[in-house]
């Protein structure tokens, strides 16, 4: 599944630059602002009440996989094999994250203060991956919701490209809701396959075409 996500990643960012490896993007500056953002919506403010927003963190959690991925393949120049590897070693790292020379055990530090280190990493372009797969786990992000949830959000992507999402051409509302409460309910009658992405593709395209008449 691994390679699979990768494999997407990649194909994603080619769409947007065909030279995307030699662009210089900053993917780690994206996980930091997404971690703020996550922050946000779990709520820090001790002066006002703000109730945690859990479906909102795992979207924040699902973008800043996109992000990591694509900072593995850069780091592997486009080789989705040899990412996949970087990753799968990488997510056995150490338990605690040093920081400025104070220490913090992961498993001990509450989900504020981890998402501020995924922040503060980031910013020092820093990965670790131990402490992304504890912040996945306190959201109740597995393997396969990971999978499915990332799948989902790329094709759905993909396909708004592919059908003039630039331009405009693009019609968002099918049948009075938005693509995504479709693309939901066909996700889930699909199990989490290797071949996940064709078919969802294709089930949005069936639909898309039966709405619209394109």
């Amino acid at each position: 599944m691994l390679q699979a996500m990768l494999e997407l990643q990649g194909r994603m960012n080619r769409k947007i630059n065909p030279d995307w490896l030699g662009a210089g993007y900053e993917f780690l500056r994206a996980v930091l602002v997404e971690a703020v953002e996550a922050l946000e919506h779990y709520g820090w403010k001790w002066w006002k009440r703000q109730d945690p927003n859990l479906e909102q963190l795992r979207i924040e959690l699902i973008d800043i996989w996109h992000f990591l991925l694509s900072h593995y393949l850069s780091r592997a120049a486009g080789d989705c094999a040899a990412a996949a590897r970087l990753i799968a070693r990488d997510w056995q790292g150490p338990a605690e994250i040093v920081l400025d020379g104070s220490t913090t055990r992961i498993a001990a530090a509450d989900l504020r203060t981890r998402f501020e280190l995924l922040a503060a990493c980031s910013a020092l372009r820093r990965v670790e991956l131990p402490l992304f797969s504890s912040l996945l786990d306190d959201c109740g992000i597995d393997a396969q919701r990971l999978y499915r949830d990332y799948v989902s959000k790329n094709v759905l992507n993909h396909f708004r490209l592919d059908n003039g999402y630039k331009s405009g051409a693009y019609e968002k509302i099918w049948e009075g809701r938005e693509d995504n409460e479709h693309m939901m309910e066909i996700l889930a009658r699909l199990g989490p396959t290797p071949r996940l992405a064709d078919q969802l593709y294709g089930e949005l395209e069936r639909k898309y075409r039966s709405v619209t008449g394109r």
